[in-house]
């Protein structure tokens, strides 16, 4: 028997198989390019050359088909010191490459669904098997030529079948008890894909029959129900489609998403590029979400190594690796997006969310409850506010508590956070004494930059030409840009006493906590 004469075999019964060829050799090697052997989880057909050389590209091999490595080159030095051990004085490549099986998809049950879903799978390489106990319904004439059909009883005709990981049951019988029947044959020959057309009722029957008649919970978890994907649309085609549609995404390991560069159905509107604002931003661009925010023209950032609204002033700023752009219009922030990167757009009213209607609209004004910010429960999907001055279930869906304690970065469904009590947060001690505010109106000149070390009594800017001191010693962590006009009391920086123990470049820990309270809002509403 050849080579591609085994491969066809194990590939027809079903068992897991790799294709190793050589691809390159260099010097003294004991076989030739192009030569190949087959690899299955306990037996090995032909040969590569034997030795050392051959026993750990074997090993790679069953690495492959276990899925704890990928298909791919891989280099055997064949000298003293290389990796194999051997002394021939060459180097050798193999390319280890997984066979893939054929494709089986067994269907219980031969009604209105079996008829759309064989076709549509044949036409997809799927070899196509049906079975029913009626034999009006296992009628051959109904399917395509190349389907099987099978008139006998579920679990039997099921049992006796191939299976494995590349088979898949779709389970569409006219009763639970037949649905359980060929469930559980399904899970019994071990299908990578077992999915169950049913009622949320019939299924937790099925399952739970199922449970009691020994079957483990992690295996009846494996079992898809409700069966297929969401693609709307409703009828035996649509549900057909909906199933092929899963089980070649579990086939093939792939995540069932959008393929487009920009998908806005999941887009976030954020309020506020502050520091605070800025923790949420990246928790949510992290976790895929394509995310716009909106401030006013000279926003009063203070960390400005953390906030993306200092795009506004710098036009490009990087937070932990994520990149922040002024941008123009909403046509340039949507190119922005769509190149990964976070827009900040002049909007203080967030009228964006008016043309691409958002998914989420989170407000991180931090007004702390002294105005009217203009968010409303009808500006986006999902709207949450981020501290005192929203109810949520009235002018917001969700109130993330912003005041450090326990409660910090909890998100509150109905009610309101903590009132603002006006004290800064305490650091060794001290609170307002951090804070750094201007003495008059006038135009801000810092005279020391973020990250710097001051000493109290140290002038480290002045507002016209009155001075700002500090307090306290410590490090800069935050200073508003300087040129901007500001009013008496204004805070226009802060000045932490754990001194260079801090980075004022890394995001703190409350607006990394504040973003997975936003993050856990969007998920759970959207």
């Amino acid at each position: 028997m050849s080579l591609f004469e085994r491969i066809d075999e194990l590939a027809e019964q079903g068992e897991p198989a790799a294709l190793l060829t050589i691809v390159r050799k260099d010097g003294s090697a004991p076989r030739d390019v192009g030569d190949k052997m087959v690899v299955t989880d306990d037996e090995e057909y032909g040969t590569i050359g034997g030795g050392t050389v051959e026993h750990l590209a074997v090993q790679d091999a069953r690495s492959v088909l276990s899925g704890a490595d990928g298909p791919g080159v891989r280099t055997y030095e064949l000298e003293r010191g290389g990796n194999t051990g051997m002394v021939c004085g060459g180097e050798m490549e193999v390319f280890i490459d997984r066979v893939r099986r054929q494709a089986r998809l067994y269907i219980a049950g031969g009604g209105h669904i079996s008829m759309e879903l064989a076709p549509l799978a044949e036409r997809l390489g799927y070899a196509v098997t049906v079975v029913d106990d009626r034999e009006a319904y296992a009628d051959p004439g109904q399917f395509p030529d190349a389907t099987d059909v099978i008139h006998g009883d579920y679990g039997e005709a099921l049992g006796d079948l191939p299976m494995g990981t590349e088979t898949a049951v779709a389970v569409a019988t006219r009763s639970g008890t037949f649905d359980q029947d060929a469930v559980a044959a399904a899970l019994d020959g071990e299908a990578g894909y077992v999915g169950l057309v049913a009622s949320e009722t019939k299924a937790n029957h099925v399952l739970d029959s199922l449970a009691e008649s020994g079957y483990a919970r992690r295996d009846l978890s494996r079992v898809r129900t409700p069966v297929g994907l969401d693609l709307g649309g409703s009828g035996p085609a649509a549900v057909a489609l909906s199933i092929l549609a899963e089980v070649t995404m579990d086939r093939h390991d792939a995540a069932g998403e959008r393929a487009t560069r920009l998908n806005l159905e999941d887009l976030v509107v954020v309020r506020g590029g502050g520091d605070l604002g800025s923790g949420v931003v990246y928790r949510l661009q992290q976790a895929g979400f394509p995310v716009i925010v909106t401030e006013v023209e000279q926003p009063t950032v203070v960390r400005r190594a953390v906030a993306f609204g200092a795009a506004l002033y710098e036009d490009e700023v990087t937070v932990e690796g994520v990149t922040g752009q002024a941008a123009s219009d909403v046509d340039e922030a949507l190119e922005l997006l769509a190149g990964d990167v976070v827009p900040v757009l002049v909007d203080p009213e967030a009228t964006v969310t008016n043309e691409l209607d958002p998914a989420v609209l989170v407000d991180a004004t931090m007004a702390k409850g002294q105005f009217d910010t203009g968010t409303r429960r009808s500006d986006a999907d999902v709207v949450v506010g981020m501290g005192p001055g929203f109810e949520a279930g009235e002018d917001v869906d969700a109130v993330v508590e912003t005041d450090r304690g326990h409660e910090l970065g909890r998100v509150f469904y109905e009610g309101t956070a903590s009132e603002y009590d006006g004290e800064p947060g305490e650091r060794l001690g001290y609170t307002h004494e951090r804070v750094l505010r201007s003495p008059a109106d006038g135009n801000w000149t810092p005279t020391v930059a973020i990250g710097d070390s001051v000493t109290a009594g140290d002038v480290v800017g002045t507002v016209g030409d009155r001075p700002v001191e500090t307090e306290i010693d410590g490090l800069v962590r935050g200073l508003v840009h300087g040129g901007l006009r500001v009013s008496e009391g204004t805070k226009l920086g802060d000045v932490d006493p754990r001194g260079e123990a801090v980075d004022p470049a890394k995001i703190s820990d409350k607006a990394l906590s504040l973003g997975g309270g936003v993050l856990e809002a969007a998920l759970r509403l959207r």
